[in-house]
């Protein structure tokens, strides 16, 4: 994540196809070793309210170039290169868009977003927009809505996320906060997603079976798993549990009689012990007839 083109665009109006002004910056091994600033020509009407915002008005393009002689004369540069922007939703479809409305092939991109970032990464924030997010990591931006004045400030921001989040790669990016890249190529583009964490298993789903054996080990117990299971999925186990009479719970409890325990080895002979364990030997310390038994002892049981 040291290596990438931090790139803003401002509009002409609220279409995203009126690029009327580019900014990138180039960073290489957490540098920033280059970056440009063009105006551009959007071949659209100015709306006042952009005027307002960044300044740009129609004699400014007067005689620059338009967007799609703007991403020839760049596009070697850029190709398959990692494109980040604070706010995706807005510039990678402004790209997109121009690129179309101009019947212009992409290069291969792959894209991420510092909003999206910031939001996943940085907790307690009022707010994730680009000054906000300056504010809080320290960063200058004297000159907000310029495109080079924002870019620079996105390139910072990924700077920052990576160092104080240790973000090295797609795979640590997607582990810490589920972000997925977005992509664009001929004939495609996909902005970054933020995939949902999975839901989280609830032991009390699994109602222990009424038809089950009364004379089975497990029934009418309640059953902990913890520990990585090496035969079968924790939902799969706690289905067989509950299919003998027994009640999977979430936690141990004082009520709990079995722990099933996954990597029984490393767990009890090379110590190391997660707090379920930790809490159930207390217990049974403390006089409760608590169980731990390994993954193994634990099909025995099921299937004896």
């Amino acid at each position: 994540m040291r290596d990438f083109i931090a790139f803003d665009f401002e509009t002409a109006n609220r279409s995203r196809h009126s690029i009327c002004s580019v900014g990138m910056v180039f960073v290489e091994n957490g540098k920033i070793v280059d970056s440009l600033y063009e105006l551009i020509d959007p071949e659209e009407d100015f709306d006042g309210f952009n005027i307002n915002i960044h300044g740009i008005t129609p004699q400014d393009v007067e005689g620059a170039q338009t967007f799609d002689a703007f991403y020839h004369s760049i596009k070697e540069k850029i190709e398959n290169k990692l494109m980040v922007a604070h706010n995706l939703s807005f510039d990678g479809y402004a790209l997109r868009d121009n690129l179309a409305r101009y019947g212009v092939k992409p290069v291969y991109n792959q894209f991420l977003c510092t909003y999206q970032m910031s939001r996943k990464m940085v907790t307690g924030l009022p707010a994730y927009k680009l000054s906000s997010v300056c504010t809080h990591f320290g960063i200058d931006l004297e000159n907000h809505h310029h495109a080079a004045d924002d870019a620079e400030a996105c390139a910072h921001i990924m700077l920052k996320l990576a160092e104080e989040y240790g973000v090295t790669d797609f795979d640590s990016l997607y582990n810490k906060t589920r972000i997925t890249p977005g992509e664009i190529s001929e004939g495609a583009y996909r902005s970054s997603l933020v995939k949902k964490f999975p839901k989280k298993l609830d032991m009390r789903e699994f109602q222990a079976s009424k038809d089950a054996d009364p004379d089975h080990d497990f029934y009418g117990k309640n059953i902990v798993f913890t520990g990585e299971l090496k035969y079968f999925s924790r939902s799969e186990a706690a289905k067989m549990a509950a299919g003998c009479g027994g009640q999977p719970q979430n936690s141990v409890t004082a009520k709990t009689h079995y722990i099933i325990l996954g990597n029984y080895e490393d767990v009890m002979i090379k110590g190391k012990k997660s707090s379920k364990i930790m809490k159930a030997e207390k217990l049974i310390n403390d006089g409760k007839k608590v169980e731990i038994i390994s993954e193994e002892d634990f099909l025995k049981k099921v299937h004896g």
